[in-house]
C-alpha cells in the first residue's frame, strides 16, 4: 500500500486539526487569534507556554523589585544572599497572593510595583482559568474510521464502502455523515481543486451507538464510475468524510472527519465481520479486527 502524500487534505483531516498548507502574504503576527491558537494547541505546549509566561512574569518582577534592594525586608535567619533571588521568591509570593509573611515590602516603590504584580497576576490567572475550561469543556467525538475503504459489488453494483464505529459506551443520535471526492481537474488550462458529493445509500442514523457501515453506490452518475484502482491512485484523487451528530451524554454537536486518499481505497476487498454475540445473546463488537480486510 502506498503512502499518501503527507501534504494532502485527507492526511491532514486524519493526523491534524487544519491544513498542512504553508501561506504566504497573510499577516500572521503572533498575538492574533491568541484564544484560538491556545486552544487548539496540545496540552504539552500549553502548559509550557504557561510555565514560560509564570516564570517569565515573576522575573520581570523580581527585577523591578531588585532596583531597590531595601525595600523588601526579610524576617528570620536564611536571607538568600542573592538579592535578585529574594525578589523572584517574593514575586511568586505575591502574583500567586501566597504572602508567607517571611518578606514584606517597606517601600512606597516596591509597594507600588507590588499592587501592578497582583492586579496582573489576577487577570493572568483568570485567562489561564478561562482556558483550561474551555479545553475541557470542547466536546470531541471518538468516532473510529477503518485505516482503509473497499470498493466491493453490493446489490448488483460496485459499491464504496468504509466503517465507522462510535468508541464510547453511549449514543450519537441524529448522527449524519457526508461524504465528498476531491479531485484536481484541469479547467481552461488551469489547475482546480473541486468536490464532488457522492449520495450514500443511508446518509443519517437516528442514534449511532456501535459500528457504521457507510456506502455509496458506484452507478452512472457517481464520479467513481468507471475508475479503477490504479486510476484513483494516479489521479491523486481523495476521499473526504465528514461526520456530525449529538452527544447524548452532554447533549452538544461533535464533529469527526476523515480522509482516504490514494492507497488507502481498495477494489474488490471486503471487511471482516466484526459483530458477535456472546452466549447470552449479548451484542459486542471486535475492534482487535475493525480494519482487516480481505480480497474478494
Amino acid at each position: 500500500m502506498s503512502n499518501a502524500n503527507p501534504r494532502s487534505l485527507s492526511q491532514s483531516i486524519r493526523n491534524a486539526d487544519g491544513p498542512d498548507i504553508a501561506r504566504k502574504g497573510m499577516d500572521q503576527r503572533w498575538h492574533q487569534d491568541l484564544y484560538h491558537r491556545w486552544i487548539r494547541t496540545s496540552w504539552t505546549r500549553f502548559f509550557a507556554g504557561f510555565a514560560a509566561v509564570f516564570t517569565g512574569l515573576n522575573l520581570v518582577f523580581a527585577l523591578l523589585y531588585a532596583l531597590d534592594p531595601a525595600g523588601l525586608v526579610q524576617i528570620g535567619a536564611h536571607t538568600p544572599d542573592s538579592v535578585l533571588f529574594r525578589s523572584f521568591i517574593f514575586s511568586v509570593h505575591t502574583i500567586a497572593t501566597v504572602g508567607y509573611g517571611n518578606i514584606y515590602p517597606d517601600s512606597t516603590y516596591v509597594n507600588v510595583v507590588v499592587v501592578l504584580e497582583i492586579a496582573i497576576g489576577i487577570l493572568v490567572f483568570a485567562l489561564t482559568s478561562g482556558l483550561v475550561f474551555a479545553r475541557f469543556s470542547i466536546p470531541r467525538a471518538r468516532i473510529m474510521f477503518s485505516d482503509v475503504a473497499v470498493v466491493r459489488n453490493f446489490e448488483g453494483w460496485p459499491t464504496l464502502m468504509f466503517r465507522a464505529a462510535n468508541q464510547r459506551s453511549n449514543f450519537i443520535v441524529e448522527a449524519s455523515v457526508r461524504v465528498s471526492i476531491l479531485r484536481y481537474q484541469t479547467i481552461d488550462g488551469r489547475m482546480m481543486r473541486r468536490f464532488f458529493d457522492l449520495p450514500l445509500i443511508r446518509a443519517s442514523s437516528p442514534v449511532f451507538a456501535l459500528s457504521w457501515l457507510v456506502m455509496h453506490r458506484i452507478d452512472e452518475a457517481s464520479p467513481l464510475f468507471g475508475v479503477t484502482q490504479d486510476q484513483f491512485d494516479a489521479r491523486e484523487d481523495e476521499l473526504i468524510i465528514l461526520m456530525t451528530g449529538i452527544d447524548s451524554s452532554v447533549s452538544q454537536p461533535v464533529i469527526a472527519r476523515h480522509g482516504y486518499g490514494p492507497g488507502r481505497i481498495l477494489w474488490n476487498h471486503e471487511f471482516v465481520d466484526v459483530m458477535r454475540r456472546d452466549d447470552a445473546g449479548r451484542q459486542w463488537i471486535d475492534f482487535g479486527r475493525f480494519h482487516d480486510v480481505t480480497p474478494i
